[in-house]
């Protein structure tokens, strides 16, 4: 993949802003993804490195890269000194490294035998790279709220908290820069109605891909119910979800998942 110069202008909506670019020198850029907003900057010696965030009341559907004069009074950059910086940068789209935790937008019971699919977004990471290696930093594009999944506090795990729903309609689905889009299948194996409110998708075990149209994807996921278990089993499936490929694979899982690997997945499912 070439890198590209930075040219001052807003970017559309869903443009490939993961794509490797020259940074000129000692000139700052102000790259905004989603309510994100990242400065940067290079000189003959070190690289500068800032950011700002907006509050998730005031998600934006955005990406925006810009020349600025200086740097925003507000902010002190951190300084990377290198003896020959690099002059080529990428953000690089990634998954949260817990599981998010998402609800329906209304209770959703799924008889015995029965499956239903749902399409879960969620707000990615982003890695500052220079060169093909080195990564600068990672930061969370939202910052999200720990919660804690499980039937009890001793049994469970530290999750995130996501204020989006998991829906049945992907037309329903915004599609935004910042965010992966899952699809989801659950299918109820068991005996016994299974109710679902919310649900914890395992996202450190999922890649980031990016589809011809500049959304973000991950591989689609199947979580199944069964009556003797607590747990679901996870599947994560190798065919990929329309219109995605193995060579549009933009960052890999964080963890590989083991084969039959089982996951708390929804919440009161023993309350029916």
């Amino acid at each position: 993949m070439e890198p590209t110069e930075f040219a001052p202008r807003a970017l559309s909506t869903l443009e490939n802003w993961w794509q490797p670019r020259d940074l000129s020198a000692d000139q700052c850029w102000h790259l905004a993804i989603g309510p994100l907003s990242m400065y940067l900057e290079h000189t003959a010696a070190e690289w500068l490195l800032g950011h700002q965030r907006q509050t998730e009341q005031d998600e934006v559907n955005r990406t925006l890269q810009e020349p600025l004069d200086s740097w925003p009074e507000s902010l002190t950059p951190n300084r990377y000194v290198f003896r020959q910086p690099p002059s080529e940068c990428q953000l690089l789209p990634c998954l949260m490294d817990r599981p998010v935790v998402v609800k329906t937008r209304q209770p959703v019971f799924i008889p015995p035998g029965e499956s239903i699919n749902f399409y879960i977004s969620t707000p990615v990471c982003i890695r500052l790279m220079l060169g093909n290696e080195l990564m600068l930093l990672e930061l969370p594009v939202l910052r999200l709220s720990d919660t804690w999944f499980g039937p009890s506090t001793q049994i469970g795990e530290l999750c995130y908290a996501a204020k989006t729903h998991a829906r049945h309609n992907l037309a329903e689905l915004p599609l935004r820069p910042h965010r992966a889009v899952t699809p989801l299948k659950i299918t109820n194996r068991s005996q016994e109605m299974l109710t679902i409110g919310k649900i914890s998708l395992p996202v450190p075990m999922l890649s980031v891909f990016a589809r011809e149209d500049h959304t973000l994807w991950t591989e689609a996921v199947t979580l199944e119910h069964h009556t003797d278990q607590p747990l679901a089993k996870l599947k994560i499936e190798r065919k990929l979800p329309i219109g995605i490929s193995t060579t549009q694979r933009i960052s890999s899982a964080r963890q590989r998942p083991e084969s039959n690997t089982l996951v708390r997945a929804f919440a009161g499912i023993f309350t029916d």
